[in-house]
Order: C-alpha cells, then sequence, then structure tokens
C-alpha cells in the first residue's frame, strides 16, 4: 500500500539526517516508525489487571515468625485480622 505523507521542512530535515546516518532509506524509518507506534498503542490497551495477571498468586504468605515475642504479636494480629495462612 502506498500512502503519502506531507512532512514539515524540519521533519524532513531530520529523517533525511537520521536515515543518513543509519544507512537506511526514509521510507524504512517511517514503517519502523509506524510498526513501532501502532505496538506501542495497542499495549497500552491493556488492562491493570492483565499487565500484572504473572504476578499475581506468584508468593507465598509469610511464614511464622520464630522469635517467641514475635510469634506471639503474629498470632494476636492473625486473630485480630482472621487471617489464614
Amino acid at each position: 500500500m502506498t500512502i503519502s505523507v506531507r512532512l514539515p521542512p524540519e521533519e524532513q530535515h531530520m529523517l533525511e539526517m537520521v536515515a543518513r546516518r543509519m544507512g537506511r532509506g526514509k521510507s524504512d524509518l517511517v514503517r519502523q516508525a509506524v510498526r513501532e507506534l501502532c505496538q506501542r498503542l495497542s499495549a497500552d490497551n491493556r488492562t491493570p489487571y492483565s499487565l500484572g495477571q504473572d504476578l499475581f498468586g506468584a508468593g507465598n504468605l509469610a511464614a511464622a515468625p520464630t522469635d517467641p515475642m514475635k510469634r506471639q504479636i503474629w498470632e494476636k494480629l492473625r486473630a485480630k485480622h482472621h487471617r489464614m495462612g
């Protein structure tokens, strides 16, 4: 598919400089830019849940402390907040 894009002189100059510096064609750079932009925008549509989905349930609850004083406090807090684990 052929698309024509009008660039302001400043952006055209920037594109030419980068293409020359990288040894690539202007069309190639524009295709890459469009591809990267579309990938970034489609990735931004993910929900907070989908972003952290691989992390949910990945850990374990903390083990009970071995120090007797800390263990006593831990048990009281656990009973107060009805936590299991």
